[in-house]
């Protein structure tokens, strides 16, 4: 076996644990509440003059270049800035949804106290209002890198860096089987997610006509780092399939000591000349891939939209509840046998085009809206009760709305006001979730 590809086997079997937490990764847009402008990072009122005061306020500066603090931390939960300025919380690993509930809340109550009178913090998948070319790029080296590389990959590579919000959810493994199983599930549920929390209504300040806004970025942002990696459902996709994958992808820059360089258009594999590379470069190549799902220590989950708490709940929600029961994952395991790489590139084209179509691979008589329904009700059997029922609470509000983009669209088309003060209030239910 070849020595890099050894190393980072090892590395994803040192992820292995038998805790069933789920990390969520929650981003905004910081925007004026009136005009839905986006704040710079730079201007007075910015993302950097807010994070200053939040390290004021006890948070601990993670990382910094130049003196711009562009991460910072505190018990556990993290807060950072991405290319376009959006905000991003991350909340620490935990069990049960109302603790990431609480977490969340807490944190967003600290960042709203720091913020401009005006100002507020919008979760959906597209910027509402700014259109990118007015976006300053963050001063972050990798950001820099990145923004060039991957425009010559896709057309929307700068769209998804500095315009695109998600919502992301992280679990655990326990083995290399276990793996090997949530990898392949997680792929094959990965269309079926990004239609449930499908939030992005605005294209560049105008409706987007279209489905899953978020899914036809990342089809023109970069085929070989984004999407599904090949081979996932031709073969038995281990730690070593993904290892592979890693050292045959192009990384962009290497840390090489206190230095960095740029490695232009080699792979990983080229870069190393069969040479041994260091476990901090592995570990940042693992970081220059952006599949739906993408394995690091844990697996991240990662093709929802950002959406309000209550409708953003529900992904960790059904994550857990199909994900940590082991009836449910092994039922979505063996349906995703039936499925094959092209399979799943036709089901990624379908839901761009269509509301509602028939899934005929699967061999039963059944649509994708039902499927949907079949995911959400199988996911209540591993969960509380009270989680259950904010699942059945959301999945009944998007059902009769169809889609947060689509509730957004038709409050855009009423009036401008309409749609301002639906992203404003953030709000979907009177009373909370009640988790």
């Amino acid at each position: 076996m070849d020595k890099n590809i050894e190393k980072l086997t090892a590395y994803f079997k040192a992820g292995e644990k038998t805790e069933k937490k789920l990390g969520v990764e929650f981003e905004h847009f910081l925007v004026d509440g009136e005009s839905l402008r986006s704040l710079s990072y730079f201007e007075s009122a910015g993302q950097e003059a807010l994070a200053k005061r939040l390290v004021k306020k006890g948070w601990q500066i993670d990382y910094e270049e130049e003196g711009h603090i562009l991460n910072a931390s505190k018990d556990g939960n993290t807060l950072s800035f991405e290319p376009g300025g959006q905000l991003e919380i991350s909340i620490k690993p935990l069990e049960f949804i109302w603790e990431i509930e609480a977490e969340y809340l807490a944190v967003r109550r600290e960042v709203e106290t720091e913020m401009e009178i005006g100002q507020a913090l919008v979760s959906m998948g597209y910027h509402p209002k700014t259109k990118i070319e007015e976006l300053p790029l963050l001063p972050k080296k990798r950001y820099g890198w990145m923004y060039e590389a991957l425009h010559q990959k896709g057309k929307r590579a700068r769209n998804m860096m500095k315009g695109s919000a998600s919502t992301q959810v992280s679990i655990d493994y326990s083995s290399e089987t276990d793996f090997i199983k949530k990898y392949r599930v997680a792929n094959f549920l990965s269309p079926f997610l990004s239609t449930l929390f499908d939030a992005a209504p605005v294209f560049e300040g105008e409706i987007f006509e279209g489905r899953n806004l978020r899914v036809h970025i990342w089809d023109y942002t970069d085929p070989e780092r984004c999407k599904i990696p090949a081979g996932v459902f031709e073969k038995t996709f281990d730690y070593n399939a993904y290892a592979t994958y890693i050292m045959n992808t192009k990384p962009i820059f290497m840390p090489e000591g206190e230095r960095t360089k740029f490695t232009e258009s080699l792979t990983v594999e080229s870069y190393a000349k069969g040479k041994s590379l260091s476990e901090k470069q592995l570990i940042h190549a693992t970081t220059m891939v952006f599949p739906d799902v993408r394995l690091k220590q844990f697996i991240e989950i990662r093709m929802a939209d950002a959406l309000p708490l209550e409708l953003s709940l529900m992904l960790p929600a059904l994550v857990k509840g199909i994900f940590y029961e082991t009836h449910n994952l092994n039922r979505y395991y063996e349906l995703s046998l039936r499925s094959s790489d092209d399979d799943m590139k036709r089901l990624n084209q379908m839901i761009q085009e269509y509301d509602v179509f028939d899934l005929t691979f699967l061999g039963d008589d059944i649509n994708s809206r039902q499927f949907i329904e079949m995911i959400i009700e199988d996911a209540k059997k591993g969960l509380t009760e009270a989680e259950q029922q904010l699942l059945s609470r959301g999945h009944k509000w998007m059902l009769e709305n169809r889609s947060y983009a689509e509730f957004l669209k038709r409050r855009a088309v009423q009036s401008e006001a309409s749609f301002r003060d639906a992203i404003i209030e953030n709000k979907i239910f009177e009373g909370g979730m009640n988790v």
